[in-house]
């Protein structure tokens, strides 16, 4: 056995330094800026930003709904799928895990924190949890965490409890609807450490693993991070439940925008004359 597994085996996580290209990583930064100063030049007559966080907070500040859509909207740009299912990732669970085959049950998200983008009653963080509920897929599943600016401990790290993937899942608190919180007698606050990554670096953690979102961190710096999952194909109880994920696919057909689009603006996008 590798190293890279031995330790992944015992930990519940690994840390690939270096994994990723720096370059391919700014150009997903560059991406998201092009998308916020999109977003930014329909609010707003001033000239576009230069850095993702002065975006982020112009538009957060001039509209707060249309901020929320944007960021939410991050994940499904290609150059996000791209670096999410990048084959260094992808080529480390083949080389290292040993993984032959892979599925991608859902979950792509991205993740930002800093104290000037709380959306009040909002999502800050999230707190202590395990990602098995919320896949079920296969039981060697992994969760892939990319820094996409380095993170130290003053800047919202990401925290996991070691060793706690061996544990199975642990009783959960409900939330109306949701139970996805570990309960907290299952813990304690000084278990979690922090991961301290820089960009490049890959986060390989056991979907069973404990981990949470550190809500300290310096203002006016930006945390951004991207998260994927992936199953193993070939894990034997994965093979026998035919594959399942918890994501479910739909699709909303009635028109967000009614009336919208008319023929005129059609016709315009396909440039069509008469």
């Amino acid at each position: 056995m590798n190293h890279e597994l031995a330790h992944y085996n015992s930990e519940g996580f690994f840390i690939a330094k270096g994994l990723l290209s720096q370059s391919k990583i700014a150009f997903v930064l560059d991406s998201f800026l092009a998308t916020l100063n999109d977003q930014l030049s329909v609010v707003s007559d001033a000239h576009p930003k230069t850095n993702l966080l002065s975006a982020l907070q112009a538009l957060f500040s001039a509209d707060v709904d249309r901020y929320k859509k944007t960021v939410a909207a991050l994940w499904r740009k290609e150059h996000s799928y791209r670096l999410l299912h990048d084959d260094a990732i992808t080529g480390f669970l083949h080389e290292k895990f040993g993984w032959k085959d892979l599925f991608v049950p859902g979950g792509q998200v991205i993740h930002i924190m800093a104290h000037e983008l709380q959306i009040p009653n909002g999502y800050f963080g999230l707190v202590p949890h395990q990602d098995f509920p919320s896949v079920q897929g296969s039981l060697d599943g992994v969760v892939v965490w990319i820094p996409i600016v380095d993170v130290d401990r003053a800047n919202f790290p990401l925290e996991i409890i070691p060793r706690s993937h061996l544990r199975g899942i642990l009783p959960m608190i409900e939330h109306g609807e949701s139970t996805w919180e570990v309960h907290e007698s299952h813990y304690e606050p000084s278990d979690f450490i922090p991961v301290e990554v820089n960009v490049g670096d890959v986060v390989f953690m056991s979907v069973f693993t404990i981990h949470r979102s550190s809500t300290t961190g310096t203002p006016n710096r930006l945390r951004l991070a991207m998260s994927t999952r992936f199953d193993n194909a070939q894990e034997q109880t994965f093979v026998e439940r035919s594959y399942p994920t918890a994501y479910r696919r739909s699709v909303h057909r009635e028109l967000y925008y009614p009336n919208f689009p008319s023929p005129e603006q059609i016709a315009a996008v396909f440039s069509v004359c008469d």
